[in-house]
């Protein structure tokens, strides 16, 4: 079958080395142009446009897919299906209708649960248990088309999105490959998503790690997982020798026994109390500096009890 890959993150990195590895013909790789990124600036092209590269392959790099010589050169490519993974452009219409059995995505949640830019962090965020990967043919409205496959996992009381992350891009690359074998073969029936269920996962921003401590404690451990390593659960630890420093949890637990002082306030085992319970710092990043487990900090920064972590944001 001929295949156009269009993707851009590192998510879309597995799904493209598996399809590249199962037999298919992929006749072209759609990714976003080459953008500035981390702190230098340096244009850089996306994860996919190098591991294309790498595999000898040539690399379409279009500001917007939509656009009518994006669409020409789609239908030149002549691709039965189109496999969209982490692409970050919307899908038209002419160009789904440049392949006779259109685009199918990969999503990494369990639709219709969480559609939307960032399902990974929310499934977390908001404590869910169980988690997954499907695969669906694209429509017009986000996340909402009839669904081929879906696979389940649960998620780990310590796994981070980051490396939730690398876990469904590996399984997402297995189904990938399953539905379109399937599409091959004749034999794919999608099943339309029952949308009264559905919810959504937006975009993060940054100001959506900052800690509010009257929060109770597993929210906020959910958070620093969720939210690592982007934006990072962001608060503000004020010492009581007046220093006061910008931070980022990237790991914590909830710690046995009731709130033993205000919201945010270190007890005398330098654990933080919250609206509800009390929370254990594992790891740590001040701003500008490197994550650091959290006895490594104390070692260095010598907080007591009494001090105190405030709303503020760790950059």
């Amino acid at each position: 079958m001929r295949i156009v890959y269009c993707g851009s993150g590192a998510f879309s990195v597995p799904s493209f080395q598996a399809v590249l590895a199962s037999g298919h013909e992929v006749v072209g790789v759609v990714t976003q142009p080459a953008r500035p990124a981390g702190r230098g600036g340096k244009v850089r092209p996306t994860p996919l446009a190098e591991a294309a590269r790498q595999a000898g392959r040539e690399v379409h790099e279009y500001p917007d897919i939509n656009a009518e010589e994006a669409v020409e050169q789609l239908r030149r490519l002549r691709p039965d299906v189109l496999c969209v993974v982490d692409f970050g452009q919307l899908i038209s219409r002419a160009v789904m209708d440049s392949a006779p059995l259109g685009a199918m995505n990969l999503h990494a949640s369990l639709l219709p649960k969480l559609r939307g830019a960032a399902p990974i962090n929310w499934a977390i965020l908001r404590g869910h248990k169980r988690t997954g990967v499907t695969t669906f043919r694209i429509v017009k409205a986000m996340d909402a088309g009839p669904i081929y496959l879906q696979r389940a996992t649960d998620i780990g009381p310590d796994e981070t999105a980051e490396q939730l992350k690398r876990r469904l891009a590996g399984m997402g690359a297995e189904l990938v490959c399953e539905t379109l074998g399937l599409l091959a073969s004749g034999w794919a029936e999608a099943t339309e998503q029952d949308h009264a269920q559905a919810t959504l996962a937006p975009r993060l921003k940054k100001g959506d790690g900052v800690i509010d401590w009257t929060a109770d404690a597993e929210g906020i451990c959910n958070l620093a997982r969720g939210s690592w390593p982007w934006p990072g659960a962001q608060t503000t630890l004020c010492l009581s020798d007046g220093r006061s420093m910008p931070v980022a949890l990237a790991a914590a637990e909830v710690a046995e026994g009731a709130s033993r002082g205000g919201p945010g306030t270190l007890d005398e085992e330098l654990a933080a109390s919250t609206g509800r319970g009390r929370v254990r710092v594992r790891q740590i990043r001040p701003a500008g500096k490197r994550l650091m487990e959290w006895q490594d900090f104390v070692n260095g920064y010598r907080p007591r009890a009494g001090d105190r972590f405030e709303a503020g944001t760790s950059e």
